[in-house]
């Protein structure tokens, strides 16, 4: 693989040309890294509404029928349903856990085996929230591929 970067101070935003054959497994995790940045959530706030980069987000989390979203200080509340969010970001670092949780697997920590064959993530932040055993394997998937 060749990387060439090219700085100049005509350039108004940077932009990424990516010349291949072909897009093979490794080239395409560097293509979803890379898109994640370009996308934004809507979230409220304080009657505020907010567009937060999702790599800023840790995770997602469905409660009482509202789907909120967690950056490292806020919450916020989302429109969206935990289900689309989770078809919008299926090319990014985010994984289902539970029935009611997305992770960003960026601020993944560490996990550590919890009762009844769960797992305890820890995140940058020091939270932590438990990955149900059903999506174990969703999370490994994720983290290997």
């Amino acid at each position: 693989m060749k990387l060439t970067i090219n700085q100049s101070k005509d350039q108004t935003e940077p932009e990424i040309i990516i010349n291949c054959s072909y897009v093979n497994k490794t080239l395409q995790k560097i293509i979803d890294y890379i898109t994640q940045f370009t996308f934004t959530l809507e979230g409220e706030s304080n009657n505020k509404v907010y567009q937060l980069p999702i790599d800023k987000i840790f995770y997602i989390e469905s409660v009482d029928g509202k789907t909120y979203l967690y950056d490292q200080n806020s919450t916020y509340l989302c429109r969206q349903s935990l289900q689309t969010l989770e078809e919008e970001l299926e090319h990014t670092p985010f994984a289902r856990i539970s029935k009611t949780c997305l992770l960003n697997t960026s601020y993944l920590r560490c996990v550590e085996t919890y009762p009844n064959h769960r797992l305890k993530a820890e995140l940058s932040n020091d939270e932590q929230l438990i990955i149900s055993r059903n999506y174990i394997e969703n999370l490994r998937k994720k983290i290997n591929s």
